[in-house]
């Protein structure tokens, strides 16, 4: 198993139509990616903070999404700045203690 922490900022758009253009369309691709087990989207408007919280079956899928057609078309959306990525590995043992996993 493999986590991935994605955060970018938002460049001249409203919430609303940040959840139009961008969360409403994608979340139904995102849920079928291969390889993904759970995104959790995570916000902070306070600090114009956006991205998500993935758990990957394995680092080759989260490799094969970062390299997609999909984070291409994100990274490259006009109102979508700063994006950064960091992954890790995850403890399974650990996380099945504190049902991180399953």
């Amino acid at each position: 198993m493999h986590a991935q922490v994605i955060t970018y900022q938002l460049n001249d758009i409203s919430q609303a139509e940040y959840q139009k253009q961008m969360v409403e369309p994608d979340a139904p691709i995102l849920a079928n990616v291969k390889g993904l087990i759970s995104k959790v989207w995570l916000a902070d408007e306070g600090k114009n903070t956006f991205g998500g919280f993935y758990l990957w079956e394995n680092k080759s899928a989260m490799e094969d999404f970062m390299h997609s057609d999909l984070v291409k078309a994100v990274v490259s959306r006009p109102f979508v700045k700063n994006v950064s990525s960091v992954d890790y590995d995850v403890n399974r043992n650990a996380s099945l203690i504190t049902r991180g996993v399953k």
